[in-house]
C-alpha cells in the first residue's frame, strides 16, 4: 500500500477513535448531570385542599320559648350584622335609615312589615344583642355597622321592653354545637313574608 494511503487510513482510524472518545465523554457528562438532578430533592408542593370557611352564629328569639339557631358560613374576613341575617336564609323585613342604617322590622314572620316598621312599638321591637367574652349584651351599634368575624354570635329578640326575654348563658355559639340549622319553631317560607332588605 502506498505511503499516502497508509497515512490517510491512519488518520481516519485516529479520527474514529477521537469521535468515539468524545461521545463517551459526552455520555458520561449527561449521566452525571442526570444523577445530580435526581439526587436533588424537589421542593414540596403545598397541599391545595379546601380551606375552612369563616362561621358566625345567629340566634333569633321570637318569643319566650321560641328560638331559631343558625350557623352561617362566609368567605370574607368579616361581614356586617345585616349580611349575617341576610345570609341565614331567614325571611326578614327592614327599612333603611340614612343616619343609622338598617332597622329590622320583622324576622321569620314575627314583627312588622317594612311599610309599618314600628307597628307594635311601644313596647315591642327587635332588640339586637351580641355574645362577647363577658357574656351577652345589647349591641351598641346597628346591624349595618356591626362587624361580624369568624366565631362571633349575634342575637335578635322580639322584645316587649324591660320585662321581655333576654339572652343568657343558656345560649351559646350554634356553630360549636352543629353546622346545620336547628329550628325550634315552624318557619314560614321566604315568599310568604315580607321582601328582604337590600
Amino acid at each position: 500500500m502506498p505511503n499516502h494511503r497508509k497515512q490517510r487510513h491512519r488518520q481516519h482510524s485516529i479520527a474514529r477513535h477521537d469521535g468515539a472518545r468524545r461521545w463517551r465523554a459526552l455520555l458520561g457528562v449527561c449521566l452525571a448531570l442526570l444523577l445530580v438532578t435526581l439526587a436533588i430533592p424537589s421542593p414540596a408542593i403545598p397541599h391545595s385542599g379546601p380551606t375552612r370557611q369563616n362561621q358566625a352564629g345567629l340566634i333569633v328569639r321570637t318569643g319566650p320559648n321560641e328560638v331559631v339557631s343558625q350557623c352561617v358560613s362566609f368567605d370574607e374576613e368579616w361581614i356586617s350584622g345585616l349580611a349575617l341575617l341576610e345570609r341565614s336564609g331567614l325571611p326578614f323585613a327592614a327599612v333603611n335609615d340614612e343616619r343609622y342604617g338598617a332597622f329590622i322590622c320583622g324576622i321569620a314572620g314575627v314583627g312588622c312589615p317594612a311599610d309599618r316598621c314600628l307597628c307594635a312599638y311601644p313596647p315591642r321591637y327587635w332588640q339586637y344583642w351580641l355574645l362577647e367574652r363577658g357574656g351577652w349584651q345589647i349591641s351598641p351599634v346597628g346591624a349595618s355597622s356591626r362587624v361580624v368575624r369568624d366565631g362571633d354570635v349575634d342575637g335578635w329578640i322580639w322584645s316587649n321592653g324591660a320585662d321581655g326575654p333576654v339572652f343568657d348563658e343558656r345560649f351559646g355559639n350554634p356553630c360549636q354545637a352543629a353546622a346545620d340549622r336547628r329550628v325550634y319553631l315552624p318557619l314560614v317560607s321566604r315568599t310568604s313574608f315580607y321582601t328582604n332588605y337590600r
